[in-house]
């Protein structure tokens, strides 16, 4: 899981984000080193401070991990928010033009930090979460918006191969269900990607209207995973009905 920057580029909003911080920050350090005699010990540490939150947030987002710091990084976030609302109001009001400058820039810094808490304190499923790829399921893993118009067609490639090789069954749902009960039937449930087992759905999820292969699932509902291969899996409900659904939405029932 090594750094790549390229990930970064898949969410436009946190490429916006980071960009205000490191200008806010970088606005307020030339202005605090002009006018070193009327700055407070506390605001260098709040600027470094700032500065390694943001350079952390970046790390995580460039080599995947933000899933797995999102909350650690959400509570730091919020300190910042709350020290740095002080060192704003101590020099807005100054009579220096240079540290009313330094004030802006640490607006600039408030407004970025604001935005990281509604992000990250967003859970999966929701409109923000969705949007940034910050939502994550039990295992650690993140579906970002951006890769879902990729796993859809990848997806549906390997189902018309499938399809093909098993005689051309009318209807995808057709092929995983006789799949299903040939497998039952043999005793053979197979294990990870290629078996059947049990799995619960972690957050509530509603199929896409355009997509007559998805289906939707509601929280905490069980079902069989039939296909787990992929960031769409294969699953069949308890009524009957067998679609994909996303799989960080979902995880392995453990028995």
């Amino acid at each position: 899981m090594g750094f790549q920057l390229k990930r970064l580029f898949s969410s436009p909003i946190f490429i916006g984000t980071l960009a205000l911080i490191f200008a806010g920050l970088l606005v307020s350090l030339v202005c605090a080193g002009l006018k070193v005699v009327y700055i407070e010990a506390s605001t260098w540490f709040v600027i470094v401070y700032l500065f390694l939150l943001a350079l952390a947030l970046l790390v995580t987002i460039c080599t995947n991990t933000l899933h797995k710091y999102r909350l650690a990084l959400l509570a730091m976030i919020s300190i910042g928010l709350s020290i740095n609302v002080g060192h704003i109001g101590w020099y807005i009001n100054a009579t220096i033009g240079v540290l009313q400058a330094m004030a802006a820039g640490l607006i600039f810094v408030e407004i970025t930090l604001f935005f990281w808490v509604l992000i990250l304190g967003s859970g999966p499923g929701t409109y923000l979460a969705d949007l940034c790829g910050t939502g994550a399921d039990g295992k650690g893993h993140m579906l970002p918006m951006t890769d879902v118009a990729k796993a859809r067609t990848s997806y549906r490639q390997t189902i018309n191969m499938a399809t093909n090789a098993a005689g051309g069954a009318s209807t995808i749902t057709d092929y995983y269900s006789s799949e299903l009960n040939q497998s039952v039937m043999s005793g053979k449930l197979r294990d990870s990607t290629t078996g059947v087992y049990k799995a619960r759905a972690l957050y509530a999820y509603d199929a896409n209207p355009d997509d007559p292969n998805e289906i939707s699932i509601a929280k905490d509902e069980v079902m069989l995973v039939i296909d787990d291969s992929g960031k769409w899996w294969q699953v069949k409900k308890d009524d009957g009905t067998v679609g994909i659904a996303p799989s960080n939405y979902i995880t392995r029932i453990l028995s």
